[in-house]
């Protein structure tokens, strides 16, 4: 059934213990967090091309961003006495830090660690207790299969060398200004292969510095129990202690490892790397971003986000379709957050997610891979203190919406839209609650007992063309499958493979009804400098292959979304550029591709805000909406014309609040699109403000008091 279609849219142990603790310097509080609304106006018609999406990479550049809702809290001790896992009895890991985490590609975390001591330590910061026991190993690793991060992050196994002892992994000479220790600072898996960025420190310096020899990439084929640090792959520090790609966050994208590095130290700028996949130890094969183009000179590589950076961690955030960097400004005493539409910038102002008043001497932020591939707002991270000399898992919550913006369902068939929630957790369950046109069903109903995993983005849509809308899944990853679960009007049946390749990793895919046959189709933007779209119809039984259907439509940062803007029963493309100009672009369908972009409104939707598109008025032209969030909560509406968007209209003064999740769909059936939010926190409430069809939504009000609960996925 056609109706408001989807949107959507990473020496001596003695002399150590007296140097190393000028490491790390203790944390003082500091705030930064701001917002920005612009006004609305109306259309301009000119040439358009996803050009409006790309952005400038200069380092000074600064994106407006999605905001941090609140600073972060601490979930559990991943590490140390007290922690999950109990890592002090089980593996003799009584103090670390760091907590460096990656996938491995076959359904777990790896998380390592740097100096490590066992039970003869005793704090406060590294290296200090008994030295005859204290049990100093400069690197481990720990396993997880853990995707319930709400009560911590569980190690399931760790590399060990005899029974319920952590190993060594990468090997140190332990000998001040020469090789003191080595420390793993990134990680990545490609191929089934595991590699470890790491640093050889020849000694510590004063508070936040230390010097390097160089920094390595070390590499293992079974699952990390066993490492070889690769004589070739390195990068060799100067005589003045200056090489940029000493520490190092390393993130994969579109055939590409992207390599951003620091110096030693806690003061330096972050640059960048990449190189293709296959060629992680080849050096040679590494090309450095100067500002405007990759070459072979590391020298000349630009500074992507200036100093003080420290420890930086980088993952692409499926929730806000943005690249997140997350690092310690050591000026600050603060964890600080940054955004970017692309890997190379412009990176957003800073935004304090952790400070030293609240969590003191912290330090080492590293964001949890599954998280950042998900589509909650809450973002979990590792973070260490110095002082208990262990690291914790961390959480905040994001605002904005990023490129999820669901897709409503009637899952009935009787001409109101209903809601659902998917828990995305070990049980992935599904429940649902109908509407009877004023509310919500008071009782929530289990739909289906396995469907939609962690990592997956669900979506919904009569693809079967019965009149009863469905729910589809997307893994991505390399797989890239699709499964769908057809409605009987009372639950989801068996999830079956519809497609075996559409979507992957991170491609946004969409539904909608795009040959106008009633039943409804999938669609994926590749999102990224080749800006394609893939369009895979419905067979009733299964989607056929996927074809482009466009080659430049929805690039980097900007907001792809579908609907039917001209109202002919075939389902249009529309991306809102966001950003400061937020122009909203339209590719309307022609029957087996879609044509030329053109601008259908010159400001909406600037970046933080969350855009939807839904036939509000009942024309049945599908219209825009956007949420603005922050203070004043905001709801415009710019109503389609069949060619272009209207001017922007406020049609409600406040309604979803930062940190819910708005949609809209039409919940009472009288063939006007509604506004409804998810609050996803304790309360879990849900409430909808119907559209009067002229100039506003009105009678906002509570429709179901529990449902959709914090960290889960709701349509």
């Amino acid at each position: 059934m056609k109706r408001n279609p989807g949107k959507l849219l990473p020496a001596a142990l003695s002399l150590a213990s007296l140097v190393i603790a000028s490491l790390f310097a203790g944390a003082a509080s500091a705030t930064a967090t701001a917002t920005a609304a612009a006004a609305r106006s109306g259309t301009d018609h000119g040439t358009a091309s996803h050009a409006a999406a790309q952005a400038p990479a200069a380092a000074s550049s600064a994106a407006g961003t999605a905001g941090v809702l609140s600073r972060a809290e601490r979930v559990a001790k991943v590490t140390g006495p007290g922690s999950t896992s109990a890592t002090d009895a089980r593996w003799q890991v009584k103090a670390t830090d760091l907590g460096i985490m990656w996938d491995n590609g076959s359904g777990e975390i790896l998380t390592a660690f740097g100096d490590t001591y066992g039970n003869g330590w005793t704090g406060p910061g590294a290296a200090v207790g008994d030295q005859a026991t204290i049990d100093w190993r400069c690197n481990v690793l720990g396993r997880s299969g853990d995707r319930d991060l709400a009560d911590g992050m569980s190690l399931s196994s760790m590399p060990g060398d005899r029974a319920n002892h952590a190993k060594q992994l990468l090997p140190c000479k332990r000998v001040n200004n020469d090789e003191l220790t080595t420390i793993p600072t990134a990680g990545i898996s490609v191929g089934g292969r595991q590699y470890m960025h790491y640093m050889s420190v020849n000694h510590w310096g004063g508070a936040g510095e230390w010097f390097t020899n160089y920094s390595g990439i070390a590499w293992s084929d079974d699952n990390g129990e066993n490492w070889v640090r690769d004589a070739d792959a390195r990068w060799q520090n100067t005589p003045a202690w200056d090489n940029k790609f000493q520490m190092a966050a390393m993130v994969r994208h579109g055939g590409h490892v992207y390599m951003y590095g620091t110096p030693n130290g806690r003061f330096g700028d972050v640059h960048l790397a990449r190189v293709p996949e296959g060629r992680l130890l080849e050096p040679a094969e590494y090309r450095y971003w100067n500002g405007g183009s990759w070459g072979t000179d590391q020298n000349a590589a630009a500074a992507v986000a200036a100093a003080p950076v420290s420890e930086v961690s980088v993952q692409y955030s499926r929730y806000l379709g943005r690249f997140v960097m997350m690092y310690l400004d050591e000026h600050m005493a603060s964890v600080v957050m940054r955004t970017s539409p692309t890997p190379t910038g412009p990176w957003s102002g800073k935004q304090v997610v952790a400070a030293g008043a609240d969590f003191p001497k912290l330090y080492g932020a590293f964001i949890h891979p599954w998280s950042a591939d998900s589509n909650s707002p809450y973002l979990y991270f590792t973070m260490s203190q110095w002082d208990p000399y262990n690291v914790y898992l961390m959480r905040v919550r994001l605002t904005g919406g990023g490129v999820f913006g669901g897709s409503a369902a009637d899952f009935d068939g009787d001409g109101r839209d209903d809601i659902a929630t998917f828990t995305q957790d070990d049980s992935a369950d599904v429940y649902a609650a109908k509407s009877t046109g004023t509310g919500f069903s008071g009782r929530s109903v289990k739909w289906s007992d396995h469907f939609a995993p962690g990592g997956e983005t669900p979506l919904t849509g009569d693809f079967t063309g019965d009149g009863k809308d469905d729910v589809v899944t997307f893994t991505h990853g390399t797989r890239a499958d699709v499964y769908v679960s057809p409605s009987d009007g009372n639950a989801f049946g068996t999830g079956q493979k519809w497609h075996d390749h559409f979507a992957p990793d991170r491609e946004v895919p969409g539904v909608g009804d795009f040959d106008g046959d009633g039943k409804d189709d999938i669609v994926t933007f590749t999102h990224d400098d080749a800006a394609d779209v893939y369009v895979a119809l419905s067979g009733g039984g299964s989607f056929g292959p996927g074809q482009k259907w466009h080659d430049d439509f929805a690039a980097w940062g900007s907001f792809p979304a579908v609907g039917d803007v001209d109202g002919d029963g075939r389902d249009d493309l529309i991306a809102f550029t966001q950003g400061a100009e937020a122009d909203v672009y339209v590719a309307l369908n022609e029957g087996g591709r879609f044509g030329a972009p053109r601008k259908a409104h010159d400001h909406f939707a600037p970046e933080g805000e969350r855009p939807r598109v839904g036939d509000v008025d009942g024309d049945g032209k599908d219209d825009i909406v956007t949420f603005t969030g922050g203070e004043a909560s905001d709801v415009y509406v710019a109503l389609s014309d069949g060619t272009a968007f209207g001017g922007g209209q406020k049609w409600n003064d406040f309604f979803a609040p930062d940190g819910e999740f708005p949609y809209v769909g039409d919940y009472n059936g009288d063939g006007k699109a509604d506004i409804v939010t998810f609050t996803h926190n304790s309360e879990a409430d849900v409430y909808v403000s119907v559209s009067d069809g002229a100039s506003g939504f009105v009678d906002g009000r509570k429709w179901h008091e529990y449902f959709g609960l914090a960290g889960e996925t709701s349509l």
